[in-house]
């Protein structure tokens, strides 16, 4: 499938994105998709752009700034509320398309960035529906069951990320490992997910984690007025399982679908394909 290479502004860099065309004529939805924690845009993302682009919508793919693509300095910065303004920006250029139908824009967020996308939605983001692939909703969760030698270590240097010393941690280990993600499997999950060619980094900077425990969209999904396609995976540790389906069962008019494996499973073996479908059967109310 064709795809054409393309960019946007946001703040104070470029995001660098692909576009899939629709297999339509004529106006079409669009859903614009990204990538979750440190991860990016080559890292199987390509798989459900193409499946959704089939099915007859636009599709954007883009790189948050600091990672992959994406312009941005210092590189591998983690910022939510700048993730978030490249949400906005990504979302404003797609609705300027001529091709794409302004009023039907979905989105599509795996782990955190499915976070990203729940809290948008709660703070009435201007979109028709979105898709939330083992969502990252629950922070406090999150906390909860990372070792406390891993949270002594991590505080104070993301402290001194927020004051201005920029530094970098790596990003996954495995369990009794010093990273931001140490639980059984995550760094087995990353290792596989990521694509040849991916400019994914095994490093992040770490001010997210002062105060990542205060990140709950799920307390407030009840305000999410779209449609949602909530998918999460039976063996997930990194996403919490009950706080996916708290939100899914919480938020007006959700779907809630669930599937085997561990949080990496929709990028790996067969699942993508099972996954897909369900997602283009969603999809099939907006055409």
């Amino acid at each position: 499938m064709t795809r054409e290479d393309v960019e946007f502004p946001s703040g104070d860099a470029q995001c660098a994105a692909w576009f899939y065309p629709a297999a339509a004529d004529g106006p079409a939805p669009c859903v614009v998709m990204a990538h979750g924690f440190s991860m990016t845009r080559g890292d199987g993302l390509a798989f459900y752009a193409e499946a959704l682009a089939a099915a007859g919508a636009h599709v954007l793919v883009f790189d948050f700034r600091h990672l992959g693509d994406s312009g941005g300095e210092p590189r591998q910065r983690f910022r939510a509320p700048r993730q978030r303004e490249d949400w906005r920006s990504a979302i404003a250029y797609a609705r300027a398309r001529p091709e794409v139908d302004p009023r039907r824009i979905l989105l599509w967020g795996f782990s955190f960035s499915g976070g990203h996308v729940a809290k948008l939605l709660v703070d009435g983001a201007d979109v028709a529906g979105a898709f939330l692939v083992c969502p990252f909703v629950d922070g406090l969760r999150r906390v909860l069951v990372t070792p406390p030698s891993v949270v002594a270590w991590i505080l104070p240097r993301a402290l001194a990320d927020l004051a201005g010393r920029h530094n970098l941690i790596p990003v996954t280990a495995e369990p009794g490992g010093r990273a931001a993600m140490t639980l059984p499997g995550e760094a087995a999950g990353f290792a596989a997910s990521r694509h040849p060619g991916s400019r994914w980094r095994n490093e992040i900077s770490p001010g997210l984690f002062a105060t990542i425990g205060l990140f709950r969209p799920v307390t407030k999904a009840a305000r999410i007025r779209v449609p949602l396609w909530v998918g999460r995976c039976a063996d997930d540790v990194s996403a919490d399982f009950g706080a996916i389906g708290r939100l899914a069962a919480t938020a007006p008019d959700a779907e809630l679908h669930d599937f085997p494996g561990d949080h990496f499973a929709p990028f790996q073996g067969e699942l993508p394909a099972q996954v897909a479908a369900s997602q283009v059967a969603f999809l099939q109310r907006f055409l």
